[in-house]
């Protein structure tokens, strides 16, 4: 029973852990193909229309205004080995994820600028074969969730602008995980949790400012939201002999998600600005503020109406670089790259979000035609580090050594007018 109690509490986790956490497991920024070709770098220059999500007060600076459509293409694996002395793999199924980004900019005067993205910072598919050995843990996952951010940029002077928007963040999951209750056939049972959050509010506002025409410096700030999931359904398929113990159809609970304060530069070394770009940044997530997780069923399960999984995470930095460069009128070049510090201490990876720290390293190219349409796209391999787990007695997850990693390529168009 006591065993039952461990996997039930790790059950909910899984669901809001993925569907949260953006800085944990494979969650990388892909809400603009310039940024990303720029390894992640969105903060110290004016991205466009971009600018909306990663620093709002740069918006206050765009020529023209515009609207931008992108998506991407995730395909990524987990590779898993059971500990020593035990010689048992495992790789996920995971099919291909196609996350996008969709703004629209208007400026409404020289000095005021308005706008509303719409992106989708979460989400993910994780499918492990259903009898493998962390079945009790995770079997697998769908995630889907959006962010719709109303922005007003105001231009204060040539130098100066600062800009705000309001956070509205919905998403869904399922999910699915072995039961240790095996059938008279030795088939375990099932756990299937499904739920839709509440209507999350947060809020993003950034300031950037050009002290000479060489140099551009921006900060920015995103809100924590907490997600809020209430009366998620539950449903087990087990063995009818234990289904007394079962009772609960429904469950309740919240996760933080973390404030994220980001700094960035840019350095226009050549005599033509816009013929090369240096942009570096650094941005720390609060990830200290996820310490454990609280799920309350409507009815006993396995004795117990209500499950507590410590996290315990830590706050943890992301540094970025990127150049981009015009080698002839309208056709930039762009290589970047980032290095993200994992967030999850020893004893608290799962299967879902196996958090390691994190290399990832890009290309880019953009081409403008008529001075209107630009089209980007962007490659961004995510080299994340092998890494050990000793499951802690109160995280409810599995021991072993993971080693994910992803390979991603997108595009963006845009038009300005």
């Amino acid at each position: 029973m006591q065993s039952m109690k461990k996997v039930l509490a790790s059950l909910a986790a899984g669901l809001l852990l993925s569907g949260s956490a953006m800085a944990s497991g494979y969650q990388v920024v892909l809400q603009g193909s310039r940024v990303t070709g720029l390894g992640n770098c969105g903060v110290g220059y004016v991205a466009g229309a971009a600018s909306l999500w990663f620093n709002p007060g740069a918006m206050g600076m765009v020529k023209k205004s515009s609207i931008m459509l992108g998506a991407n293409s995730v395909n990524s694996t987990i590779k898993y080995l059971s500990p020593a002395p035990s010689t048992y793999t495992a790789e996920s199924e995971s099919p291909m994820g196609t996350p996008f980004f969709a703004y629209g900019v208007y400026k409404i005067n020289d000095k005021l600028v308005a706008g509303l993205g719409v992106v989708t910072p979460y989400g993910s598919t994780v499918k492990w074969n259903p009898d493998w050995e962390g079945q009790f843990v995770l079997r697998d996952l769908s995630l889907s969730s959006f962010y719709i951010q109303p922005t007003v940029s105001y231009k204060i002077n040539d130098q100066l602008s600062i800009g705000a928007g309001v956070d509205f963040a919905i998403g869904s999951v399922e999910l699915n995980r072995g039961v240790p209750l095996a059938d008279q056939n030795g088939n375990y049972g099932n756990a299937n949790l499904k739920g839709s959050s509440k209507l999350g509010v947060g809020f993003n506002v950034g300031v950037y400012y050009e002290p000479t025409e060489k140099l551009s410096v921006g900060l920015s700030y995103r809100s924590r939201i907490n997600a809020v999931v209430e009366e998620g359904d539950v449903t087990f398929d087990v063995p009818s002999l234990a289904a007394g113990n079962f009772q609960a159809t429904q469950f309740s609970a919240e996760l933080p998600l973390p404030s994220v304060a980001s700094l960035g530069v840019a350095f226009y070394p050549l005599a033509e600005k816009e013929k090369m770009m240096v942009t570096a940044e650094a941005a720390l997530t609060a990830w200290s503020a996820y310490e454990e997780l609280r799920f309350d069923y409507n009815a006993p399960v396995a004795g117990t109406t209500s499950t507590v999984s410590k996290r315990n995470y830590k706050d943890s930095f992301v540094f970025k670089l990127g150049v981009e460069y015009q080698p002839i009128e309208n056709l930039q070049l762009r290589v970047g790259g980032y290095f993200d510090q994992a967030a999850a201490p020893d004893g608290y990876m799962t299967p879902e979000t196996p958090d390691t720290n994190t290399l990832g390293l890009t290309l880019g190219v953009g081409y403008t035609i008529a001075e209107k349409f630009t089209v980007d796209v962007h490659y961004l391999n995510v080299n994340r580090e092998k890494r050990e787990n000793v499951a802690a007695p109160d995280a409810g997850t599995l021991s072993g050594t993971f080693h994910p990693g992803a390979h991603i390529f997108g595009m963006g168009l845009s038009y300005s007018f």
